[in-house]
């Protein structure tokens, strides 16, 4: 960060103390206080900490550029869904209570967790079902379950059919 101070009173000296300070209690919050370089970043950070984006962002800012929070959820769920991610996990990776997240989430990407995370499961279990060789047994690893019986099953309660089936029916149509 630079030493510069800011035109709005705060030193990024301030801020770059103070992210050391917040690193001990929140990793998280501290990186993002890092990653501060202007007074609309500063904005948007407050913003997220105090969940006053639905209020502030979108009469100040255009939403897409300035609110990062769908696209960091998204990210997250994706990076990590090999390893069984939860509302507990992600609620950690934010920074917030689980009952806090979940209202968020909700309210954010316009549908509940778990609803949210079943689709991208299923989404990805087909692309690798029709796309790639991997065994059941992989697939079920690539998206967090604890056997390719347990996925097989999942999948058929999502889709109406069995992994084995979606997987036949393309290489039938390939013919």
């Amino acid at each position: 960060m630079s030493s510069k101070p800011s035109t709005s009173g705060i030193s990024f000296d301030r801020l770059h103390t103070f992210s050391s300070e917040l690193r001990v209690q929140s990793p998280q919050w501290a990186d993002r206080l890092d990653q501060v370089r202007t007074e609309q970043d500063l904005g948007v950070l407050i913003c997220d900490l105090f969940n006053l984006s639905h209020a502030i962002i979108p009469e100040r800012y255009p939403s897409s550029k300035s609110h990062p929070l769908p696209a960091r959820i998204t990210a997250f769920v994706n990076e990590n869904l090999h390893h069984g991610v939860t509302l507990k996990v992600l609620a950690h990776f934010l920074g917030y209570s689980e009952k806090y997240c979940s209202d968020l989430f909700c309210r954010i990407m316009g549908e509940p967790f778990s609803k949210y995370l079943r689709r991208q499961r299923v989404e990805r279990a087909r692309a690798l079902l029709i796309t790639t060789r991997h065994t059941l047994a992989e697939i079920a690893s690539a998206l967090g379950f604890s056997d390719q019986f347990a996925f097989s099953h999942f999948f058929k309660r999502a889709t109406g059919q069995s992994p084995i089936t979606i997987r036949s029916t393309i290489a039938r149509q390939q013919r």
